[in-house]
């Protein structure tokens, strides 16, 4: 494996077991703040972190947050225009 294009950046473990994803990271992966990256752990110890495809039902829920789904309630938009005669 080359290391012509390795880019190494560290963070710090806090008291409470989190760390923070440095800017450098976040910017490479192109992550935000609602995104979920994975922790890939190989048999001797490398560890790769991506960025997780959503399933199908986190696409779901945004979209419904979105959009509204089935038990959202039907917009009012006002009288049939067909129930009026045009002569």
């Amino acid at each position: 494996m080359s290391t012509d294009n390795v880019t190494k950046v560290s963070s710090k473990i806090t008291s409470k077991n989190q760390i923070t994803i440095p800017k450098t990271v976040r910017e490479l992966l192109n992550v935000h703040s609602t995104d979920t990256i994975e922790w890939q752990i190989e048999p001797n110890g490398k560890v790769m972190i991506v960025r997780s495809k959503p399933d199908l039902w986190q696409l779901v829920d945004e979209q419904g947050k979105k959009f509204g789904n089935l038990s959202t309630t039907e917009i009012d938009w006002g009288k049939d225009v067909e129930s009026d005669d045009f002569d």
